[in-house]
């Protein structure tokens, strides 16, 4: 089976690990093993732990703003570890917004990551939620701007 690529992932996926091998290499001159230890391997392993536990966590605990016909819910302390992709039940209800949270207490660190971005002109037709989503409580009107 034949799968089509495009250009990005062509010219990047044979060198895709090349600055973690850079890194490594750095950190190995610096101060030997220590600290390509710490700079490389704990970091990726804190990275995609937190990573799973957005995907395991927020779906059994936390709170519910959206009645989705899943299990996201939004957790704090997943949040703050992950820099706000713990505001799952957020991100289900309205999947292309680049901001998952939603109200002002929702610490959401990714976020400002973005408007830094947008800011250097790096990143460009941003999607968000407007103010009367934010609130919806419909279950079945989240679940159409999921589907469509």
């Amino acid at each position: 089976m034949r799968h089509e690529c495009d250009a990005e992932q062509i010219l990047v996926a044979p060198v895709d690990q090349l600055p973690l091998v850079i890194l490594g290499l750095v950190l190995l001159t610096l101060d030997g093993w220590s600290y390509v230890m710490w700079g490389i391997f704990f970091r990726v392993t804190f990275n995609l732990h937190a990573t799973w536990l957005v995907n395991s966590a927020t779906h059994m605990w936390g709170t519910r703003r959206f009645t989705m016909p899943d299990d996201s819910r939004n957790n704090w302390w997943v949040a703050l570890l992950t820099f706000g992709e713990g505001w799952h039940n957020n991100h289900h209800a309205h999947p292309t917004a680049a901001r998952h949270g939603l109200a002002w207490y929702e610490i959401d660190i990714n976020w400002r990551g973005i408007r830094v971005m947008q800011f250097l002109g790096l990143a460009r037709a941003i999607k968000l939620v407007s103010l009367a989503q934010r609130f919806w409580h419909d279950g079945r009107r989240c679940a159409q701007t999921l589907n469509g």
